[in-house]
């Protein structure tokens, strides 16, 4: 390499460590994990959220707030021509965890967005569109074959949601075959859990109701988990690779992290918290008892810990195996223990207020 090439490397770098970073769905347990990964690193970072009172409450104070929603179709040129790249972390899944959910809004969110922001990320010169896709996309390996980048999505989505992430990718393999706009790679991220889940997901319901007692019962399952912040990393990392041009466009990342026990995690979240775990029963027996309680609870109005749709997904997802294998070997990233991540978890709940 000559002395000018080295310059002009180092000028390159420099520039995209400068360029402002869009994050959607910032206020959620993986986006806000990736602007603190991002301002820790120096990185001018720009969010598009809804509630700009929230975002700033739950953000870091160096982040600039865009008030938008990524459903409304002029949002994209409000907020691209400030930016050079994006994480795009915004979802809706609701489903998972409480009854309610609108499919119409399910898929503007998941899908029909996305299709507008690739369009005006390629009006707008954008150079990287890093897209939060999910495992749910694909088709259940098992203990000796597991799920990697290679599989195909699955023949039968066991939920709007996972149709959702699967016509969302078909939308960024479509942007991919037109030649033309950001590198898109996608990051496919596990069952996550974490500090900062504001919302809190279905993880961070499964764990509160654990860590306040409320859960007597959970099914006897194991699942794929993963820190928010790990595969926070994981984008990052991602997201430099298509800055730099060494990342493929249409490309996946799994960020599955572990495979535990469900009974094994809420054996120390009961722990941190000083609660009885839960008895682990039978997983399709949990669905019959999940039916049930969900039945008293639409009369009392109160509302559900963990729905009919939600253990369902847990009981399939139980002989599913996915390999992370890519993001190990070609990003060096190793996800943390379990353990680790639910101290970390009970402490930021702690420190908000809500243990």
């Amino acid at each position: 390499m000559t002395e000018s090439e080295s310059e002009s490397e180092s000028e390159s770098e420099t520039e995209f460590e400068t360029e402002p970073v869009l994050v959607t769905g910032a206020t959620g347990l993986l986006g806000s994990s990736v602007v603190r990964r991002l301002v820790e690193l120096g990185r001018p970072v720009t969010v598009l959220a809804r509630d700009a009172e929230r975002a700033a409450r739950l953000l870091p104070s160096e982040v600039r707030v865009v008030v938008g929603d990524t459903v409304d179709p002029d949002v994209w040129d409000k907020v691209l021509p400030d930016v050079g790249s994006v994480v795009h972390a915004a979802a809706y899944f609701r489903e998972f965890y409480q009854p309610g959910a609108d499919p119409h809004v399910l898929y503007e969110t998941n899908v029909t967005a996305l299709g507008r922001l690739l369009a005006a990320a390629e009006r707008h010169d954008i150079r990287t569109v890093v897209h939060v896709s999910s495992t749910a996309a694909l088709a259940k390996g098992g203990v000796s074959a597991p799920a990697d980048e290679e599989s195909p999505p699955p023949a039968d989505a066991v939920n709007g949601y996972a149709a959702s992430k699967v016509a969302a990718e078909a939308v960024v393999q479509a942007h991919v075959a037109h030649g033309r706009g950001p590198a898109v790679p996608l990051v496919l991220p596990g069952w996550m859990w974490g500090p900062g889940d504001s919302g809190p997901t279905s993880s961070g319901r499964l764990f509160l109701s654990i860590a306040r007692g409320e859960l007597p019962v959970l099914p006897d399952v194991g699942n794929s988990m993963v820190d928010a912040r790990d595969v926070a990393e994981v984008c990052v990392r991602v997201l430099d690779a298509g800055i730099s041009g060494m990342a493929v466009s249409g490309r996946r990342y799994i960020a599955a992290g572990r495979w535990e026990r469900l009974r094994d995690l809420a054996a120390v979240i009961a722990s941190e918290t000083g609660r009885r775990a839960p008895r682990a029963l039978p997983g399709r027996l949990t669905i019959g008892l999940a039916s049930a309680v969900g039945a008293v609870n639409r009369l009392t109005g109160r509302e559900d810990v963990a729905n009919r749709a939600g253990v369902e997904v847990l009981v399939e997802g139980d002989k599913a195996r996915v390999s992370s294998d890519r993001v190990r070997q070609e990003l060096g990233i190793e996800f943390r223990p379990a353990a680790e991540t639910l101290r970390d978890e009970a402490a930021w709940y702690r420190a908000e207020g809500l243990l």
